[in-house]
């Protein structure tokens, strides 16, 4: 590894550096704060030793810089401390520091600080190709469904376009062919439905483009796209305005789905009432959507986030599973979360956190 080691101390710095180098590790050294910060990020070491009482930039101002620093890799900071007085070590781990040895220094202990200090570093970097396997993953995934999406959508678009032909072709009725052709209609209808939601799903997770926005725009927006399916469910849609800044296109579709849930998933005989409302909260914003309608029961609520998941309860309209993955998929997108309770009026009440960004 490379170890970093910082002390104004001439007398302890050369005992550090030549414990570093007998455990086989190369050795840079700084005889003050700011020169330790600028060699750190200069070489990126895997190891930091500093010394705490330093002139200038001290060594809990290093270790706070060195935890605040955009970096791919993990650095594992030790603190030297005189006689290992609590109150320092305590104020060391507050600012970041993994581990502290006593001055005066010991080479041995410095020694098996640093094979801790390796294991350390190694796991932090087996981790960090994981997770940067596993995103690329997530990318080719969305990637190929999205390709597949676009690819069925086109032969789709065409079916429904033969069926509406043959639907006013009165001939079709003549040779009793007329449910078929209802039934085939249907059918891709449904299909062109799952299609578009997967094309949904997939482009959820990339860049954001966040933009400050009014809520009460964006529900307008909205109700306009489905103003036809609200007011078959003779539905009213209440809204305050709030300014929150979040991906326009993003936050637009999230809406969509779940306002278009609110509406669908009524209770026989019951108008459906949805109100939409934002506020500022610890971190961030949380968006509502309330309604007054059948219900998730607790024991569903997990379950329903999961893409492709439906609950087939009675009287329940057909659906493709995708909605609230959806909606699950741009929160944590935002940094946030989905939560679902039950809403207010006894129906179902969705909150999307989105956590504060630029």
């Amino acid at each position: 590894m490379t170890v970093l080691v910082a002390d104004d101390d001439e007398g302890s710095l050369l005992v550090a550096q030549a414990a570093v180098q007998k455990s086989g590790h190369k050795c840079i050294v700084a005889a003050d704060g700011e020169a330790a910060w600028q060699l750190y990020r200069e070489h990126r070491p895997e190891v930091v030793v500093t010394d705490l009482a330093m002139p200038g930039m001290d060594g809990l101002a290093l270790c706070r810089a060195i935890r605040a620093a955009s970096t791919d890799s993990y650095t594992y900071v030790v603190l030297l401390t005189s006689h290992g007085a609590p109150e320092d070590v305590l104020a060391g781990m507050q600012a970041g520091a993994d581990d502290y040895v006593s001055k005066p220094l010991d080479p041995f202990a410095l020694h098996t600080r640093l094979l801790g200090a390796r294991r350390v570093t190694a796991l932090h970097g087996e981790l960090a190709d994981a997770l940067n396997e596993a995103r690329g993953s997530n990318a080719r995934l969305a990637e190929f469904t999205g390709r597949v999406s676009h690819d069925l959508r086109n032969p789709l678009t065409s079916i429904l376009g033969y069926v509406e032909l043959a639907e006013m072709d009165g001939e079709t009725e003549s040779q009793g062919l007329g449910d078929y052709v209802e039934i085939i209609g249907a059918s891709a209808r449904r299909m062109l439905s799952m299609v578009d939601d997967l094309l949904a799903f997939a482009s959820i997770g990339g860049s954001l483009s966040r933009s400050r926005m009014s809520l009460a725009d964006l529900v307008r927006d909205v109700t306009t796209d489905l103003s036809q399916g609200l007011k078959a469910a003779d539905a009213v849609v209440e809204y305050e305005d709030f300014v929150l800044a979040a991906d326009p296109v993003q936050m637009r579709v999230a809406l969509q789905n779940l306002i278009h849930n609110a509406a669908a998933y009524r209770r026989p005989g019951v108008p459906p009432v949805i109100r939409v409302s934002a506020e500022a909260n610890a971190g961030g914003v949380v968006v509502r959507v309330a309604d007054n309608g059948k219900g998730i029961a607790e024991e569903d609520r997990r379950r329903v986030m999961e893409p492709l998941t439906r609950l087939h309860r009675p009287g329940d309209p057909a659906g493709t599973g995708l909605g609230l993955a959806t909606c699950a998929r741009i929160a944590a997108a935002h940094g946030g979360r989905l939560e679902i309770s039950p809403g207010p009026a006894g129906g179902t009440m969705v909150s999307i956190y989105l956590a504060e960004g630029s």
